[in-house]
């Protein structure tokens, strides 16, 4: 996502590609993992959640 994005920096944050919402197995799942950087983490989840801890 940050490559596809133009953005080229070391990946802080592993995101999760579709949202857990709270769900155990998804959030575990580790081929629901991407590696992002922290702009681009923050971004995607206020752009999909409405902001972090929000369901």
């Amino acid at each position: 996502m940050c490559h596809k994005a133009g953005c080229v920096t070391a990946a802080k944050v592993v995101d999760h590609i579709k949202p857990h919402k709270r769900n155990m197995h998804l959030f575990w799942d580790r081929l629901n993992w991407q590696a992002l950087c922290k702009a681009c983490h923050d971004s995607k989840t206020v752009r999909e959640d409405g902001g972090f801890g929000k369901k």
